[in-house]
């Protein structure tokens, strides 16, 4: 029993370093980045894109704007065997639109 219980504390632990992470950053005046990476067990490209859309959106919605995309796209390695395993996007939070 013990076995098996260090088997699941050492993969939670490797497994928790295959997604990483660096929030919503300001660069630029009303303009962010959020940037994020996913191992390819834990999703890959398409789940930190996933991630990063939602955060974005999240962190608009918190103020009472909605996310304007500047420019977003993957990032990584194209060639590896399992794509890109990251995704990043720039962005502005901007008014809505009135109704």
């Amino acid at each position: 029993m013990k076995q098996g219980r260090k088997y699941a504390q050492l993969s939670i632990i490797l497994l928790s370093g295959c997604a990483v992470s660096v929030g919503v950053v300001p660069v630029g005046p009303d303009m962010y980045m959020v940037s994020e990476r996913r191992a390819p067990v834990l999703g890959g490209g398409p789940e930190a894109q996933r991630v990063a859309l939602l955060e974005a959106n999240g962190f608009c919605q918190q103020q009472g704007r909605v996310f304007a995309p500047v420019a977003m796209g993957p990032v990584g390695n194209a060639y590896s065997l399992y794509g890109p395993s990251g995704f990043t996007t720039t962005f502005r939070c901007a008014p809505p639109s009135p109704k």
